[in-house]
């Protein structure tokens, strides 16, 4: 993830939409979800390639594939990832103009079965209580250029709160719904069916910061 996320900012820094271009246009793009899938995991010292691209603009969404390829150009991992515009000056949703949408051509987008951008939250059934988790107070050290919790972290506190964290993932999907800031308190709700297991990051009035869901590798 964090590679795909380097790859992201080169690429916008390199098309001449980086942090200067936001401070200017009081426009960016954030985070709406991610869909990542593994085939395999690289292994030390291996060399691999990242790639991402555009696939798609609809309204204030921009979609974005990656993947990772090995030594021999074979994709080991592969995702799709929603981003939406934002003013951020007014902190509002801003619709996608020719201007925003021309520094990233359009490629094909990758051959992979698409999920919903949001995540349903498992039944209260599903719902793991025989544990509970500590809540996790937002420091300086989480935070992005934003002020806000970096998109990765929130990943890495989930993987904390994963029934077994041991087991390697196949697929992993996050819906980030509301942006965590300095002080915030998150408390980790965690379900799992079928192997299948999601951490819920709440605010402390019940309201959803971030869904993590894994899938497990089942080979």
């Amino acid at each position: 993830m964090h590679y795909f996320q380097d790859c992201t900012i080169a690429h916008s820094e390199t098309v001449g939409l980086g942090v200067s271009a936001v401070e200017q246009t009081h426009r960016a793009w954030f985070l709406s979800s991610w869909q990542i899938e593994v085939e395999r995991y690289p292994e030390f010292m291996e060399q691999i390639t990242v790639r991402t691209w555009a696939h798609d603009f609809k309204g204030m969404y921009g979609h974005r594939n990656f993947d990772l390829l090995d030594e021999m150009g074979k994709p080991i991992v592969r995702a799709n990832s929603i981003w939406i515009l934002m003013d951020v000056e007014k902190m509002m949703p801003a619709r996608i103009t020719e201007e925003d949408a021309a520094p990233y051509p359009l490629e094909p987008a990758l051959d992979m079965e698409y999920e919903p951008r949001k995540i349903k939250v498992m039944g209260e059934e599903n719902r793991i209580v025989s544990q509970t988790w500590e809540p996790i107070t937002v420091k300086p050290s989480f935070l992005d250029s934003n002020h806000h919790v970096n998109n990765g972290r929130y990943v890495e506190e989930a993987m904390d709160c994963l029934l077994q964290n041991d087991v390697p993932i196949h697929k992993m999907r996050v819906d980030y719904r509301k942006a965590a800031k300095l002080g915030d308190v998150m408390h980790p709700v965690c379900y799992c069916k079928d192997g299948v297991q999601q951490v819920v990051f709440l605010d402390d009035a019940g309201n959803i910061y971030v869904i993590v869901e894994c899938h497990p590798c089942t080979a």
